[in-house]
């Protein structure tokens, strides 16, 4: 596969050009125990011009990232799982023009994750899940928490963490997805910042959305989000403070080919932040607002 993409504004010119191959295979060694192996090659060409400066940049990366995952079957409705991955994020665009070959710019983002999780089908219809992870970030872009137009480069940022799941029928006609996650940022660069909390990363996170069926015709859903306070950068300086969100659906199916769906989000006009560019870049959450769509089905 190869692909070429190119972007012009008043400040840059930019061209990137990407090529990619992998291979994967399932491996059954019985009934119990499979493996999943794999690995994918790109070769990633981008080339900038900054108007502002009249420099021209060039990067070329051939990435090389490994896949590896094994799964145990204790019984057959749950599986037991272990894997281990490495990927890529090459330097593009603006990322090129914000930051400068003398301080690796070029070198891409790696991520490298491990974890061990479990999936169990309760029943037909209902599945939860369970994850514990670690991810491992370096040579990471950020943006400059005191001035937007500028990137930095940290050496490494670590996430540690636990997701559990729950998904599925509860009756013939309740639906429902519920999701925990609690997640450990820091960062790990020698320095001021080494050991702070990695900027947007709450501790703590829960969705639960729930759809009832009351008629084969008429339907409503109702769902919560929440988010702990967390800091807008890596300097800890600024705090976004955590929120509640409530957001609403009705659905009516006019015929099998047919459904109005109305979205309600933000039902009780909660006043948030959603999420900040810098420290003094920072955005408010929607206020409430209402969607009405109609969904046909050929």
């Amino acid at each position: 596969m190869v692909f070429r993409q190119s972007a012009t504004d008043a400040d840059n010119h930019s061209v990137a050009k990407m090529a990619a191959l992998y291979v994967q295979d399932q491996i059954e060694f019985s009934p119990q125990w499979q493996a999943i192996v794999g690995v994918r090659y790109d070769r990633f060409e981008a080339d900038l011009l900054n108007h502002r400066n009249g420099t021209s940049l060039s990067s070329t990366d051939d990435l090389v990232s490994p896949r590896a995952g094994l799964i145990y079957k204790p019984q057959e409705n749950v599986s037991v799982y272990a894997s281990y991955t490495i990927a890529y994020v090459p330097r593009v665009g603006e990322q090129l023009a914000s930051l400068t070959a003398s301080n690796r710019a070029l070198d891409p983002e790696k991520f490298t994750n491990r974890e061990v999780g479990l999936k169990w089908d309760l029943n037909e219809r209902l599945s939860a899940t369970a994850a514990v992870y670690r991810l491992d970030r370096t040579n990471v872009a950020i943006t400059d928490p005191n001035n937007p137009a500028q990137s930095l480069l940290v050496d490494g940022q670590r996430i540690q963490g636990v997701e559990l799941g729950l998904a599925g029928q509860v009756t013939d006609a309740w639906q429902m997805m519920a999701g925990y996650a609690y997640q450990d940022g820091e960062v790990q660069t020698p320095g001021a910042q080494d050991g702070n909390e990695l900027g947007q990363v709450p501790k703590n996170s829960f969705s639960l959305w729930n759809r009832y069926d009351f008629t084969p015709q008429w339907g409503a859903g109702l769902g919560v989000i929440y988010q702990d306070e967390v800091y807008v950068s890596t300097d800890n300086a600024v705090v976004l403070p955590s929120f509640t969100r409530v957001d609403a659906a009705v659905f009516y199916t006019i015929n099998p080919g047919v459904r109005l769906q109305l979205n309600v989000e933000n039902l009780f006009n909660e006043e948030y932040f959603a999420s900040a560019h810098s420290n003094n870049n920072i955005l408010p959450g929607s206020p409430r607002a209402v969607r009405l769509g109609v969904n046909f089905r050929f």
